[in-house]
């Protein structure tokens, strides 16, 4: 799986996509990784782990920050979007739940001992995108 911890952004596929994201210049990554959550039938752990990064960044950027820690680099980027893709934030929650209802990543955590602080830190992020702080 090539995690080291059940946060948002603790695992080697969401780095090297924020490594893409840092590149950008707009959201796009971020929608695009929403929609292929949503329009994918078989979820694989890759897919799943990298939309749940976007919508971490996505409520940051809404001024909604958990308790994930941000390098240097991905916090100057989300500073300068400060604001940005309020409206992405429903497709991201349906991500998230049909993450939790159907996929990969689901599979693979339910092997493992962290399961339930898995699931509670994805519900923690779902709320962070639906209710304004």
């Amino acid at each position: 799986m090539g995690a080291w911890g059940y946060g948002n952004l603790e695992n080697d596929s969401v780095l090297d996509w924020v490594e893409e994201l840092l590149e950008s210049n707009d959201l796009s990554l971020i929608s695009e990784a929403i929609d292929e959550v949503l329009e994918d039938d078989e979820l694989d752990a890759d897919t799943a782990s990298i939309a749940i990064g976007a919508a971490e960044v996505l409520a940051a950027l809404q001024g909604r920050h958990g308790e994930e820690a941000y390098d240097e680099e991905l916090a100057a980027w989300m500073k300068q979007r400060l604001g940005q893709g309020a409206d992405l934030l429903p497709k991201a929650q349906a991500a998230l739940t049909k993450i939790l209802d159907e996929s990969e990543l689901k599979t693979l955590w339910e092997e493992s001992e962290s399961y339930e602080e898995w699931v509670r830190t994805i519900k923690e992020l779902e709320q962070r995108l639906v209710n304004k702080r």
